[in-house]
């Protein structure tokens, strides 16, 4: 590897290594808002199963903040995810991985690894 392939390969790790730890940080927000989701559909179950009114049991569920925080969680994390994969696949490219190898090693279409390799070289 020459100087500049040798640089060029550190920065793609760095990055590679900045996104994954994004996303450990939304994978967890994530598993919190989960966690209170499972709560409030237990509590739901619970009104519903003891035949209370669903109005009343959504108001004491809060429905009306829970479902757009999961929502934003859900979307966040997700977005993150598609980030970091696209960073990883940049740092193989980097690292001469081919668009086959992408192919392979992630088990997308080839339509989707070169759409990944242009999209990876569209960050930052």
């Amino acid at each position: 590897m020459d100087e500049r392939t040798t640089r060029d390969s550190a920065e793609a790790r760095r990055r590679s290594v900045a996104e994954l730890e994004h996303l450990i940080e939304a994978a967890a927000v994530l598993r919190d808002d989960l966690d209170g989701h499972i709560a409030i559909c237990e509590a739901i179950i619970a009104g519903v199963c003891d035949g209370e009114d669903l109005g009343s049991v959504l108001d004491a569920a809060d429905s009306g903040t829970w479902r757009p925080k999961l929502t934003d969680s859900l979307t966040n994390y997700e977005r993150l995810r598609h980030r970091a994969r696209l960073r990883l696949i940049g740092l193989g490219v980097a690292e001469g991985m081919s668009v086959s190898d992408v192919e392979r090693r992630w088990s997308i279409t080839r339509q989707l690894a070169n759409r990944s390799i242009r999209e990876a070289e569209q960050l930052d």
